[in-house]
């Protein structure tokens, strides 16, 4: 059995996610040229690093340094976990801070459910391509990481910046229906994605990616009362494809773009 799946984007070098669902797969004494920030979802899953032997169950983190040697293995019939590689190179750029984080202390410290779940978010949009959303979860789960283990200092609350978070609503408001990234609403005003999106939420209550979805949910909306089929309105508002579609629109109304539109014949 091995259902592994390695993803990564072009536009986001020295970033990758690696689901790893497998049995009887062992890795030999081998490291990485980058962090590496794991949750253990179902199994038990064991390496011998720092010159001791480790068992991680499920609801536990695996995190290694960069170069740091380790071998893996199943410790149960079926393991599987997610795993983020960040080069090292790449968190001055992601991170946005002039002190970068020590490196991981502790391998294996247990999970309070909120790395998996950001993994899990990660995962997902690594296979639609929503560029905003997965460098959204991205900085989330490198933020919450790197602080609770790697030493990274939290970060001061930003400030509303309402010159700046005015000209980003707007910014969606006129391109909602096109793909955005973090990339370009950075270089529009001028400031680093964090203090963007902390900004941002801080005026509007929820992060741009969460505006933008919430913006195109409010069109639909208006489209499905008219005459058009539910993919074709998905495809137009910039959704990957039907299912990210019925899936936004039910997280946000409770019912799918189908249900809307039979409820709403008069």
């Amino acid at each position: 059995m091995n259902g592994n799946r390695l993803l990564a984007k072009a536009w986001l070098p020295g970033v990758e996610l690696f689901h790893a669902d497998f049995s009887g797969q062992a890795f030999g004494r081998h490291s990485h040229d980058a962090f590496a920030i794991g949750a253990i979802l179902q199994g038990v899953g064991g390496y011998q690093c720092r010159g001791q032997r480790h068992a991680l169950p499920a609801g536990t983190l695996s995190l290694m340094n960069p170069e740091e040697p380790h071998t893996g293995h199943a410790d149960s019939a079926r393991l599987v976990y997610r795993m983020l590689y960040v080069e090292e190179s790449r968190l001055p750029a992601l991170l946005g801070r002039k002190h970068l984080p020590d490196g991981f202390r502790t391998l294996n410290p247990s999970d309070d459910g909120q790395v998996a779940a950001g993994l899990a978010r990660l995962a997902t949009e690594f296979e639609r391509g929503d560029a905003l959303t997965l460098e959204s979860e991205l900085l989330a789960v490198l933020e919450r990481v790197f602080v609770r283990h790697g030493g990274l200092r939290a970060a001061c609350p930003a400030a509303r910046d309402g010159g700046v978070t005015a000209v980003l609503r707007e910014y969606l408001e006129a391109h909602y229906t096109q793909a955005v990234s973090l990339e370009q609403l950075a270089a529009l005003v001028q400031r680093h994605p964090r203090h963007l999106i902390e900004a941002f939420r801080r005026a509007y209550g929820v992060p741009p990616h969460t505006y933008l979805l919430q913006r195109r949910v409010r069109e639909a909306k208006r489209l499905l009362l008219g005459e058009q089929a539910p993919l074709e309105v998905a495809l137009s508002l910039g959704f990957y494809d039907q299912a990210h579609f019925s899936g936004t629109f039910k997280r946000f109304t409770g019912v799918t773009p189908g249900q809307f539109r039979r409820g709403a014949v008069t």
